[in-house]
């Protein structure tokens, strides 16, 4: 099995919508048409730069998941602990679960985040099995945007 992680370019586009599609249905119950998500992939992969990250995972070749992660700061739309890691969202396709895919998705954008330097990372999550088992703590902050504790590493 060929694991491979790499960096957002414009060329992979098409392969991030196909992930979004189904993320979005999964995470916000919506079923988007495909100009909604072209529309929203294309918008935050704008703002991506050396503060705010995405990365797909493709396993044999084939898109599986990805993960955006940033160094918080206000120029962000979603900033909650300014100068630490955060981890905005994560997805991996239920065809790859529970199969270790995540936690390395999650290892590599920590990796990441610990190599700029930031004191902690942390997230916003309603799964806190997944988090709990890679070493994040829950808080006993509930974020105001959507209402999900966070947690911290």
């Amino acid at each position: 099995m060929n694991i491979e992680i790499k960096s957002y370019k414009d060329e992979y586009l098409n392969y991030l919508c196909g992930l979004f599609r189904p993320y979005a249905k999964e995470t916000e119950n919506e079923e988007l048409d495909e100009m909604t998500v072209l529309s929203i992939c294309t918008g935050f992969t704008k703002k991506l730069g050396d503060k705010q990250l995405l990365d797909l995972l493709y396993i044999d070749g084939a898109p599986a998941g990805f993960i955006m992660y940033q160094i918080d700061s206000p120029e962000f739309h979603w900033c909650e602990k300014e100068g630490h890691g955060f981890i905005r969202e994560m997805y991996i396709s239920p065809d790859y679960r529970k199969q270790g895919f995540g936690k390395i998705l999650v290892e590599h954008a920590e990796n990441a985040l610990n190599n700029l330097r930031v004191p902690h990372i942390y997230l916003t999550s309603g799964n806190n099995d997944f988090w709990v088992a890679l070493g994040y703590m829950e808080t006993d902050e509930i974020c105001d945007r959507n209402n999900c504790p966070i947690f911290i590493k």
